[in-house]
């Protein structure tokens, strides 16, 4: 698997935050709510093949998929269950939080989640947890500051960061580990909502 190629999904993510800032709130959440639900349900229909497709159609779908699947990772309990979570929380975010710190939450998992990762492959040597390396945390804590300042002050862009890099750490530990592995438990959901509940409370003072 290319994991360049699969943090484009998340790259993704941070042109819909953009957007947002001229659609407005809601129109966001459409959108990552819609793609969500897409992605949950061409994983039902890879995974069951109740759709028996036809001809030209089955060829195309299943170029279409060879191409989807490469974007996700082979140990995926289900096939692209990480991007649904991941556009299913940045569109929770955008329902229940305001504007500036929906958009700094999900930018932070866009840039933050996605630099961690390539980091952390490329240079990580020193493990924090599970496959999680020193070096992709605090490339991590460092994107995640950087990207939150563009939407929120700095004290509450720390925050977001903190709570960004710890909770995307949280899947790895062993009590949510084996509900990581059946696809329950996804940082791609939890680093948006606790970043963006705690940058709210943090906010207010």
């Amino acid at each position: 698997m290319n994991e360049l190629n699969r943090k484009f999904v998340h790259i993704s993510v941070l042109l819909f935050v953009i957007l947002a800032q001229f659609t407005g709130r809601w129109v966001a959440a459409f959108y990552f709510l819609f793609i969500a639900a897409v992605f949950i349900i061409y994983s039902e229909h890879i995974r069951r093949e109740r759709l028996r497709l036809r001809g030209l159609i089955r060829r195309i779908e299943k170029d279409f998929r060879k191409v989807a699947l490469s974007l996700e990772r082979k140990e995926a309990p289900l096939p692209f269950i990480g991007a649904f979570w991941l556009f299913f929380g940045c569109g929770a975010a955008f329902v229940i939080l305001p504007m500036t710190v929906a958009s700094a939450a999900c930018a932070m998992v866009a840039v933050g989640d996605g630099l961690s990762t390539l980091v952390g492959r490329r240079w990580g040597r020193s493990k924090v947890v599970g496959s999680k390396s020193w070096e992709g945390t605090v490339a991590m804590f460092v994107a995640c500051l950087f990207v939150g300042t563009f939407f929120v002050n700095p004290f509450v862009s720390v925050v977001g960061a903190i709570t960004a890099t710890v909770v995307e750490l949280l899947p790895e530990t062993g009590p949510l580990r084996k509900h990581k592995s059946i696809g329950v438990v996804d940082d791609n959901f939890l680093v948006p909502m606790a970043a963006g509940v705690l940058m709210l409370v943090a906010s207010v003072f």
